[in-house]
């Protein structure tokens, strides 16, 4: 009964620091506006929110590595066999048509991140480093796509942001792309801080892109679609319904899982493993 209440009590943790944003995700906007500035103002706002989230996870860990010393290693039931697959030509369309492919075009596994420019688990993620981890370890057999999943619900501006985003890849490619996505998330701190098109644009700079096209793209609204069609991608196909919505897939086989959240690597690697030996 100890170890099921252990077990139960660790689990409950996990999901409280990573579910907050799926809960409130269900609820009309005006509500979750106030939903967190409560528990922001409980902690002192949201840089402290963030703070006590990730002390909080690493306490989790701490314990569980703890009690697995002195109790040995907790037993989690099987796992039924990942049954999820696409065709080829689905997979070739969603990593390779149109696309911005961070690493190696071919790898055998691509890992698409359905994300929103203003989710802090989405910037928790981006912060940590687990994606260049992930790219460095897997010596090219795994590469990296972000693709536009706005919340609207929750993050208003979160639509023009991703358009703004598509325009630097227009303008200037996968790299930028990739560097304009982590800008911005280094100067967001969720929906309380939203850029408009003019702020967004003042970005140029640290991706020399001449800030009037830049700005001229994003009033355009030439990749609303586009960005739609990400989504209903991600909806349609993964049931994505929040963000950040990991999905990897297998290239040669169709085969895919998925992984909603902000975790660490080793949890993104038994999932990619699984795929590569299967």
């Amino acid at each position: 009964m100890k170890n099921y209440q252990f077990i139960s009590l660790v689990v409950l943790i996990l999901l409280g620091i990573g579910s907050t944003h799926y809960v409130i995700s269900k609820i009309p906007e005006k509500v979750t506006s106030n939903i967190l500035k409560i528990e922001y103002d409980k902690v002192g706002w949201m840089k402290n929110y963030m703070k006590l989230n990730e002390i909080q996870r690493k306490q989790t860990e701490l314990f569980l590595k703890q009690y697995e010393a002195q109790n040995g290693k907790i037993k989690i039931p099987k796992q039924e066999e990942n049954t999820n697959k696409i065709s080829l030509e689905q997979a070739k369309k969603i990593t390779k048509e149109w696309t911005y492919i961070l690493w190696n075009p071919n790898a055998e596994v691509t890992w698409v991140e359905y994300s929103d420019l203003e989710c802090p688990f989405c910037k928790r993620l981006h912060e940590s480093w687990t994606i260049e981890e992930i790219l460095k370890n897997y010596n090219w057999k795994v590469n990296f796509i972000y693709k536009q999943f706005p919340l609207v619900q929750l993050h208003p501006q979160a639509p023009m942001e991703a358009e703004a985003a598509l325009c630097v890849w227009e303008l200037a490619w996968a790299k930028k792309y990739y560097e304009f996505i982590q800008k911005v998330y280094e100067g967001s701190e969720a929906r309380w801080n939203s850029y408009t098109k003019e702020s967004i644009s003042k970005l140029w700079w640290t991706i020399w892109i001449p800030e009037k096209k830049l700005l001229s793209c994003i009033e355009s609204g030439k990749f609303k679609d586009r960005v739609q069609a990400e989504m209903k991608e991600g909806s349609s196909l993964f049931r994505i319904t929040w963000t950040p919505g990991n999905v990897l897939i297998n290239n040669k086989t169709g085969k895919w899982d998925k992984l909603p959240g902000a975790y660490p690597a080793s949890a993104f690697k038994q999932k990619i493993d699984s795929l590569l030996s299967n």
